[in-house]
């Protein structure tokens, strides 16, 4: 500790130094820029991968940005309590030393590049057209294009420094506008691969994700119950009245399956419900589990038109609520529980949608573990879940976990071919990602501009667009996915495969008689 702490502070003031005042110009050289820059981004990186670096103090994820909403738990700006990263008296010195160099390394990308690497970077990878606008963006701005409209120029240093957290943290500030934000986002996501381009300057951006990382694994939230349901609470249990009018009548906060042209909402919804439905082969009196059961919804489907018994678990207040006022139903018992506790009960059928994102990648053991507990040896289990095309750490301190989904990561095709999964066959695995980019567009139609939801404030409303619209363009690129997984357990009672999945359909009469459509004795 002690000679690290000597070797920042020594660092930090060999950059003061070489800060010195000097003849102003609009753009250094990029070596004489990576020259100067070094001696502090070497002692940032150095600081960081000790995990002596906070990118930002530990202050609540949601609570200051949240609006004053009657009837809300928490009062307005209450911060709500989260693990420092810093823990013990012994780690004040080098803390501060690394806050001292770390303030030195943000003014140093400030001063040294202005702006010019990343706009660099946009120009030659993107479709974005930078522009300067002190007075933000224009009444009527251009549509046959996509523009970046820089209200305040700091956006390139927390863009250098701090990744999609800046980004979209300068965003919700109101630095920043675009005339199409979920094409400036699918365009951005093109720099993800290319970030060695900013060479010295990029070490900052690997910094933070190396923290991002790092906390998660030295701090999980998600392993406790109580854990697991502060950070579904943070998301889920913040307003009724902003997410019975973003979904619909059919409460499905999840990707709907919109499989024909011109289907609304509530259409694809229905068909997503059904598709899980028929995919599980229900029969009548059937016992079935939800695990993340949401607002009730699917589980009252389920029940009504396929005569099953639904047992449903949430770690949601205001969905139990919800569920239990809205979708009452003697074939459904939805509880307050994590499903790690449930125990005693042998189901037909196991499904979840929408859970797996939030088990974290330390858990996934421990899901199929207890599904493989709770399943009968001719059972079924479907996954309905979000996937992810990077393979690598999932990092904690990025803008969605900070903001919107704490605790929360997404599994990759790896994830499911651990060990684990030998208690497993796998029966079918279908893909339709795009539909949970129109699923998001249309959430953002039903906002309605926020009327009726006055009570959500300007940097909220930012927020709440802003993550919509991140993830449409993110599934829109096809770096996230939707996927459904249908398992069996292994070995198995069943006497066939599922055939039931993927029932081949008979094509309409043809005018004249081919070998295809001609009757099969």
């Amino acid at each position: 500790v002690v000679p690290l702490t000597v070797l920042t502070v020594f660092l930090g003031q060999f950059h003061f130094l070489a800060m010195a005042p000097s003849a102003p110009s609009a753009r250094s050289a990029p070596s004489a820029r990576s020259a100067r820059a070094l001696p502090l981004l070497v002692g940032f990186a150095a600081c960081t991968a000790c995990g002596f670096v906070i990118p930002r103090p530990p202050v609540s994820t949601w609570a200051p940005h949240r609006a004053r909403v009657s009837g809300s738990r928490d009062a307005p700006g209450t911060p709500v309590s989260r693990q420092s990263f810093i823990a013990g008296s012994q780690l004040l010195l080098p803390f501060a030393a690394s806050i001292v160099t770390g303030l030195l390394g943000v003014e140093a990308v400030k001063q040294l590049n202005e702006g010019s690497a990343l706009k660099d970077l946009i120009k030659k990878y993107t479709n974005i057209t930078v522009v300067d606008a002190p007075d933000g963006m224009p009444a009527n701005p251009p549509t046959d294009g996509v523009y970046w409209y820089i209200k305040d120029p700091d956006v390139y240093r927390r863009v250098l420094v701090q990744g999609d957290l800046g980004l979209g943290e300068s965003y919700m500030d109101g630095q920043w506008e675009s005339n199409d934000l979920e094409a400036f986002v699918f365009e951005m996501l093109k720099l993800e691969g290319v970030k060695k381009d900013l060479g010295l300057l990029g070490l900052p951006l690997l910094s933070s994700a190396i923290v991002g990382s790092v906390s998660w694994l030295l701090f999980p939230t998600n392993l406790s119950a109580s854990g697991a349901k502060q950070n579904i609470a943070k998301h889920y249990d913040i307003s009724m009245k902003l997410y019975e009018q973003m979904l619909g009548p059919t409460m499905q906060y999840s990707g709907a399956y919109y499989h024909a042209p011109d289907m609304t909402l509530e259409q694809a919804q229905i068909a997503k419900m059904r598709l899980v439905a028929e995919k599980l082969d229900l029969k009548p009196g059937m016992k079935v589990l939800e695990l993340g059961c949401g607002f009730g919804a699917l589980a009252d489907l389920m029940a009504t038109e396929y005569g099953v018994e639904v047992t449903g678990v949430t770690l949601s207040e205001d969905q139990h609520t919800y569920a239990k006022k809205h979708f009452k139903n003697p074939l459904v018992d939805i509880r307050l529980q994590d499903y790690r506790s449930m125990t005693g009960q042998k189901f037909d059928r196991i499904y979840s949608v929408g859970i797996f994102e939030h088990i974290g990648r330390n858990c996934y053991e421990t899901y199929f573990e207890k599904c493989q507990e709770l399943l009968k040896d001719d059972g079924i289990m479907v996954i309905h879940s979000i996937g992810f095309c990077r393979s690598g750490q999932w990092n904690h301190g990025g803008w969605m976990n900070s903001y919107i989904f704490p605790g929360a990561e997404l599994p990759t095709m790896s994830h499911f071919t651990q060990n684990f999964q030998e208690k497993w066959h796998l029966e079918d695995w279908q893909s339709f990602g795009v539909s949970y980019a129109k699923t998001l567009r249309a959430w953002k139609d039903n906002l309605n501009n926020w009327k009726g939801l006055e009570e959500f404030d300007e940097r909220f409303r930012r927020m709440w667009e802003y993550y919509l619209m991140c993830c449409a363009a993110s599934f829109q690129a096809r770096r996230t996915k939707l996927w459904q997984l249908v398992y069996t357990k292994y070995p198995s009672k069943r006497q066939d495969d599922c055939h039931h999945i993927r029932q081949p359909l008979p094509r309409a009469e043809a005018a004249t008689a081919t070998r295809w459509n001609r009757e099969i004795t």
